[in-house]
């Protein structure tokens, strides 16, 4: 498991590390320079899976709004709807600097059980960040039964996909900066009518150190298992390793319900009155699924 995990994560980053020290070109008016304080950003990309075998996603930019008005409260932007920020660099909650990335396509499907890799960098000056918008291109693609799909927009969305942020969501690092992680729902974002599969992005922001984490193994490989965590109507999910193992993340404090959904026969198996706490990590004991 080690191993793989080694394996993905530098396949993953090394793609885009040699980039990372390049700033994107700013498609905005506005730019990160700024003659006060500044923090340092960095927002992660990780993975709420389903089962397919790939997930293509185009991503062209990755861009932050930010409000240097630090009276304003956490309610502020309540009005400020996303569809009025498209093709805008700003608008009266703030404005919309570029992140630097690594602009291309990124295996969504790669970035699960505990991996992610760093999607944007910037130094940004002292404000509240509100949201992060992603700008998609058009050559995104699913893999399913080692058959590649084109991955159309879904009919009435754009190429613009937004995560609000509110401050729960950031952890400081350690050298003062600040860090997020954008969780990319696949199961909730693909779609698939008629035999075409299309995209609406569903993202969600949130802290390693503020959320907590359920990790395992269920067993056999061959019950080909999804595991997912529900609580109220939250479901979360996770496609265990060739081992078994699994981890998911960025659960909010409380109850939850672990579903351990089998396939080729298998029963499921559901563990009930699982505890999450902020920043700590539930180990469940090895799941054995049963036909």
């Amino acid at each position: 498991m080690k191993k793989l995990k080694s394996v993905i994560l530098q396949f993953t980053i090394g793609a885009i590390v040699a980039s990372l020290l390049i700033v994107a070109c700013n498609k905005s008016n506005g730019n990160m320079n700024s003659s006060g304080p500044t923090k340092a950003l960095t927002v992660h990309l990780a993975d709420d899976p389903s089962n397919f075998s790939s997930v293509l996603i185009d991503i062209k930019y990755v861009e932050v709004k930010i409000d240097t008005n630090l009276e304003h409260d956490g309610n502020f932007d309540n009005e400020d709807h996303d569809q009025d920020n498209d093709n805008k660099d700003h608008d009266k909650f703030g404005k919309w600097d570029t992140l630097s990335i690594s602009p291309g396509v990124y295996d969504i499907m790669k970035l699960r059980n505990g991996l992610d890799t760093v999607l944007g960098k910037a130094n940004i000056p002292q404000s509240r960040i509100e949201k992060i918008r992603l700008t998609l291109g058009n050559n995104n693609s699913v893999v399913v039964d080692n058959v590649s799909h084109p991955l159309l927009l879904a009919p009435g969305s754009n190429n613009y996909a937004y995560v609000k942020v509110e401050e729960n969501d950031l952890d400081a690092s350690p050298a003062g900066g600040q860090d997020l992680w954008v969780d990319f729902d696949l199961a909730a974002s693909i779609k698939e009518h008629n035999g075409s599969y299309y995209l609406k992005p569903f993202l969600k922001a949130f802290g390693i150190e503020k959320f907590g984490r359920i990790e395992g193994r269920v067993i056999p490989h061959d019950a080909l298992p999804v595991v997912k965590a529900t609580q109220g109507t939250e479901t979360f999910t996770a496609v265990p390793e060739h081992e078994g193992e699994f981890k998911i993340r960025g659960l909010k404090e409380g109850t939850y319900s672990v579903l351990f959904k089998g396939s080729n026969g298998y029963q499921d198996t559901t563990v009930n009155n699982v505890e999450v706490h902020a920043g700590k990590e539930i180990h469940l004991p090895t799941i054995t699924l049963h036909k």
